[in-house]
């Protein structure tokens, strides 16, 4: 009797064996089905970051008969399609790492300052300066651009790493006061030049006083270029 039950219950776990091979045969899982659309969306150069329950099974399908849809246009929704006998779809869910966008402050600029203090009088080099952010406000009165500051005399001692504003330079005049110039006037057919100091500053063709160093004659003339004052703009 022993052996009778033995010889049954053998052959029923054989069969149990046969029927479980057979369903796993004829199902895909979870996790198959997860690596079938990493490869899908990798393949067509998209970034795979999906998540799909592995307990879960659909009938077993052909990959002929497998169809895999990028339904959102931009790879978050992926639809998987099976056109078999026992055919199913289902939607999944692709997470796709969203790229951090740099935030640019567009309420700042970028001005000059001082690397050290400098004291009234000094002439700007380019060494001395840095580029430091500024608030957005009256813009033009501090100086953002090299060229109209070095070379340039210090008006007052100034600190480091504050914005230079064009107040603290000295104008850049195109004669300065008490220097050497020659005073041209043009008459006729003759031109008569000579030695004179201006007596204040003056940009091109403003009026300047000028005192003939020979006479001591002051004359008025206007700035044609650092080293000359002519009498007459009708004459240039």
């Amino acid at each position: 009797m022993e052996i009778k039950l033995n010889i049954i219950f053998s052959k029923f776990l054989i069969i149990f064996l046969l029927i479980c091979n057979n369903t796993n045969a004829s199902t895909i899982n979870g996790h198959e089905l997860k690596i079938l659309i990493e490869n899908w969306l990798i393949n067509n150069g998209q970034h795979a970051n999906i998540s799909i329950l592995e307990e879960m099974k659909y009938p077993k399908c052909d990959e002929s008969q497998l169809i895999i849809n990028d339904i959102s246009g931009n790879g978050k929704l992926i639809k998987v399609n099976c056109l078999g006998k026992n055919p199913w779809q289902f939607i999944v869910r692709n997470k796709l790492i969203e790229k951090k966008k740099i935030k640019t402050n567009t309420n700042k600029f970028e001005v000059y300052a001082f690397k050290t203090f400098k004291n009234k009088g000094t002439v700007i080099s380019d060494d001395d300066l840095i580029k430091i952010n500024k608030k957005k406000g009256n813009n033009s009165i501090f100086v953002s651009e090299k060229t109209d500051i070095v070379g340039r005399k210090l008006k007052k001692d100034t600190k480091p790493n504050q914005p230079i504003k064009f107040t603290n330079l000295e104008n850049n005049w195109l004669i300065e006061k008490n220097s050497l110039v020659t005073i041209i006037n043009k008459k006729s057919f003759i031109t008569i030049k000579e030695e004179g100091m201006a007596l204040e500053d003056a940009n091109y063709m403003e009026k300047i006083r000028v005192k003939n160093v020979k006479s001591g004659k002051i004359i008025v003339g206007f700035a044609k270029n650092p080293k000359k004052v002519i009498m007459n703009t009708k004459q240039y």
